[in-house]
């Protein structure tokens, strides 16, 4: 089974359809998402993410995917999350951090644009990226030498979160934070410089 090695062979596949007559007037939106979207994506060494919007998310309806799991494998796609419209909604200011990079990098395979026009309430959007900082600082405290480009990585939604608490937009790219955030570039002590960047940024927006 041939693996699908671009986003354009994934909307020109059986997938999409397939989606359609899966859910049928239940599915919102089926969409590419996550680090399959990032810069340095293999399709060869990691799975395109799919998730999905429902208007039922039941566990019944969840459940229907199940059966094509392993054909999705196969072809290099695997399948993460599935919201409901209503579980969005009473969640917008839980995780904006999320929805954020929903609402700006995704890839609609059908149905319509995942939150097409969503606004992050800001002060939740910088006390989700603070909170996901301390957690990150407190599971790598351990570390004996940060790797840069594997921290970067990792960071890349968090730090595309306080690009836009920066700026008001979202960055087309990890290169795109970085021409921002030009103290990345060449610093010496990377947490540190990471931790004053983010938590004053963050402080500035939750204290406005």
């Amino acid at each position: 089974m041939k693996k699908l090695l671009n986003i354009q062979e994934i909307k020109q596949s059986p997938w999409p359809s397939r989606f359609t007559e899966i859910f049928g007037d239940n599915l919102i939106s089926a969409f590419l998402y996550g680090d399959c979207l990032e810069e340095g994506f293999s399709a060869l060494e990691a799975p395109w993410t799919v998730a999905f919007i429902l208007k039922d998310a039941s566990a019944a309806e969840a459940s229907k995917l199940k059966s094509w799991s392993e054909k999705a494998r196969r072809e290099g796609l695997e399948f993460s999350y599935v919201f409901s419209s209503a579980e969005i909604l009473t969640s917008l200011e839980i995780f904006p951090l999320e929805f954020l990079e929903m609402s700006r990098r995704s890839q609609v395979l059908c149905g319509i644009n995942p939150l097409e026009g969503f606004s992050p309430n800001r002060k939740a959007l910088a006390a989700q990226c603070l909170r996901e900082w301390k957690a990150f600082l407190f599971h790598r405290r351990t570390d004996a030498k940060p790797k840069a480009d594997e921290y970067l990585q990792e960071l890349s939604p968090l730090l595309s979160g306080v690009y836009y608490l920066k700026n008001g937009t979202y960055p087309e790219s990890r290169l795109q934070v970085q021409e921002v955030f030009l103290e990345l570039k060449s610093a010496e002590n990377l947490l540190k410089t990471l931790d004053n960047l983010i938590t004053q940024e963050c402080n500035q927006n939750t204290t406005a």
